[in-house]
């Protein structure tokens, strides 16, 4: 959190820690929060993805704790199917979660990317370029763009298209 401790950021109106899964994912998170007028109340924090995202870093995922009884993650499914069970280390990520109190919501599709929808990635990219299936994996699509690019691509989403992915709409709407 930086050099300024969580109580200079309560201070700031920030209520809620949201941990996601990497850097792109926090700027990509960001733009969401800022469409539904809560950026402003939930600091973010990435995970640096399978580093964390496993059920061995109980004593980090503790210490996060201490900073604020509010802490929420969201994390990748990665499944390659809808109903596929999660791989094991996210399955353990979201037990260690539960046991610290941390409401930990996997993603019903594949990643953050599998929600972008058709009309923002034309605007941003091109009429080349489309929307992801929900279990499609960004590396394998012909004319994929780079994840760094996400958080443009959310930056032109409107409300009602966050709001109509369902379950990240939902997630994100509840913080």
């Amino acid at each position: 959190m930086g050099e300024l401790s969580f109580s200079g950021y309560r201070e700031l109106g920030f209520q809620k820690v949201l941990l996601v899964e990497g850097p792109t994912d926090a700027t990509t998170v960001q733009q969401w929060l800022r469409l539904l007028g809560k950026d402003h109340t939930i600091v973010l924090l990435p995970l640096g993805g399978n580093t964390m995202i496993n059920g061995n870093r109980e004593a980090e995922l503790s210490e996060v704790c201490r900073i604020s009884t509010d802490v929420h993650a969201l994390i990748d499914s990665e499944r390659a199917a809808a109903g596929a069970p999660l791989a094991s280390d996210r399955q353990g990520f979201t037990t260690t979660c539960a046991k610290l109190g941390i409401h930990c919501h996997v993603l019903d599709r594949r990643a953050l990317e599998n929600y972008l929808p058709d009309r923002a990635i034309k605007d941003v990219k091109g009429n080349a370029y489309s929307q992801l299936q929900p279990y499609d994996r960004l590396a394998d699509v012909q004319n994929s763009w780079g994840k760094a690019e996400n958080w443009r691509i959310a930056r032109a989403m409107t409300e009602a298209e966050l709001t109509a992915t369902g379950d990240l709409g939902a997630f994100l709407q509840a913080l």
